[in-house]
């Protein structure tokens, strides 16, 4: 039985509850400009649900799972040498009930508590100087050239002795690199990212537990009206990821497939509603699940 739990643990460590953000994370518009000096609050509640997939030699079949976050954020917009940057910081608090059956009997379980917090900075390094608010009229995007690292703190909760948790007892570090060109009120956006991770060193049963890393690719599109709504699509593809526990690989290659839907509507000139859907169309183990998001955001200050 133990065995079979290890086994179980190699299979789901980083596709179940930390994947379920990570891998779902479709971010049209991460690139975009904004006035030096502005400030941005984000409060968001998601709900992703669906099935958990299990390679074919782990005891575990008809899994599902379904997993409810409030995310608040602040977010920094900086004169970076001279081009226009932006400073992230998330704190995430998940609550969530998985089950499926185990050998045939039935199991479930439940977590609810803060997930591991995010900072991260990106910085437009090509067609978006940095600007002060009064300039932003006369500022036409054409194309511009970006870069980010985002940063996951082990902060979360976390328990060794059991199999699911919040957190990932890990750091991860994710660099991206997008490229974003404007015309005639369309947007089209390509974006290259990989997930980077260290040990986790007190996995289930006192397991030492790596990852190899996780690439990334999407596109997405987007309109935006003289109103300022837009609307945006997007793609994307993960491949890689493989897990080992001790140093032993196991069946654990991750390949997944995601589409999504998003829409902004502001209120007024302070504040913005946005509406992200998320659908999960092919996924070879972890969370393949859908997910709905919405969000209120707030904004203050600029450089005048």
């Amino acid at each position: 039985m133990i065995f079979k739990l290890r086994t179980l643990a190699v299979t789901g460590i980083g596709l179940l509850l930390a994947g379920t953000v990570a891998a779902q994370d479709l971010e049209p518009r991460s690139f975009s400009q904004a006035p030096v000096g502005m400030n941005f609050g984000v409060l968001s509640f998601s709900n992703a649900s669906g099935d958990v997939l299990f390679d074919q030699a782990v005891p575990i079949t008809k899994a599902t799972g379904r997993v409810n976050s409030l995310l608040a954020g602040y977010v920094r917009t900086l004169d970076f040498f001279g081009v226009s940057a932006k400073f992230k910081a998330f704190l995430p608090y998940s609550w969530g009930y998985w089950s499926g059956l185990l050998d045939g009997a039935f199991v479930d379980t439940n977590r609810e508590g803060f997930s591991d917090p995010r900072v991260e900075l990106s910085v437009n390094f090509l067609g978006a100087p940095a600007i002060k608010m009064s300039e932003m009229r006369t500022y036409a995007q054409n194309t511009v050239v970006g870069a980010s690292l985002r940063v996951v703190v082990p902060l979360g909760q976390y328990y060794p002795e059991k199999l699911m948790n919040l957190g990932q007892n890990r750091w991860a570090f994710r660099p991206r690199v997008g490229v974003s060109h404007k015309a005639m009120g369309w947007t089209l956006e390509a974006i290259a990212d990989v997930w980077l991770y260290t040990e986790n060193p007190d996995f289930f049963g006192g397991a030492k537990v790596t990852q190899d890393p996780l690439w990334s690719a999407q596109g997405n599109l987007i309109h935006q009206s003289r109103s300022g709504v837009w609307l945006g699509a997007g793609i994307g593809l993960s491949r890689g990821g493989k897990v080992a526990s001790d140093g032993v690989y196991g069946d654990t290659y991750k390949k997944s497939t995601r589409w999504g839907l998003i829409i902004s509507y502001p209120l007024d000139r302070v504040h913005t509603v946005n509406v992200m859907y998320i659908n999960g169309l092919r996924a070879r183990l972890g969370a393949d699940f859908d997910q709905i998001s919405l969000s209120y955001q707030i904004r203050w200050g600029g450089v005048q």
